[in-house]
């Protein structure tokens, strides 16, 4: 081989080295974004399954949200003094993206231990963006959060997230998300800073 060529199989070997050790990095970074959860996957996904079964409006407002957010089970055990809390994972183009937690305390004359699922429609990338963007994302009213109650109250529903919280007998109307927190999992939960 001349010196030209030799210099040129150089420059071609050197670029696709390079290439792959690029591929690689970014191979590397993107999987450290979401640290697989292969059994919280699964019941995200059936719980998905489970909301649009549950409801028409779910499955309605599944199919152009930009993200989903959905809570297999959130537990809320109350005895004077309560709490709840739950994992969950975000949903965007049909894929999980990202893991969160979700807590509340609560004060009062309650006593007892519930399990529901909670599923949060994104309805525009505005919302999905205030999720993703914080640290600390609030459920309630005042952050655009609609809570479904049955189908008819989803079609006059005007907030830019819409909640559907359900267990084994259907939608449930009787909890108040103005107490939840959501943060992304692995962070410090914002109340506790």
């Amino acid at each position: 081989m001349d010196r030209i060529q030799t210099k040129q199989w150089y420059e071609t070997v050197f670029a696709a080295i390079m290439f792959i050790l690029i591929m690689l990095v970014a191979g590397i970074a993107d999987a450290k974004m979401v640290d697989k959860n292969p059994v919280l996957d699964k019941s995200v996904m059936a719980t998905l399954g489970k909301c649009q079964k549950i409801s028409l409006s779910c499955a309605a407002t599944m199919k152009d949200a930009p993200g989903i957010l959905v809570f297999p089970s959130v537990v809320k055990a109350d005895l004077i003094i309560g709490g709840a809390g739950g994992k969950g994972a975000l949903i965007e183009n049909g894929r999980i993206t990202g893991y969160y937690s979700i807590g509340a305390a609560s004060a009062g004359l309650q006593v007892g231990i519930e399990d529901k699922s909670q599923v949060y429609v994104f309805r525009t990338p505005e919302s999905l963006d205030q999720l993703k963007g914080g640290s600390d994302w609030k459920a309630s009213a005042s952050a655009g959060v609609t809570l479904i109650a049955t189908d008819e109250n989803a079609s006059s529903a005007t907030g830019s997230v819409l909640a559907y919280v359900f267990d084994a007998k259907g939608l449930n109307a009787g909890i108040s998300l103005d107490l939840f927190d959501v943060w992304k999992t692995g962070q410090v939960r914002p109340s506790q800073q």
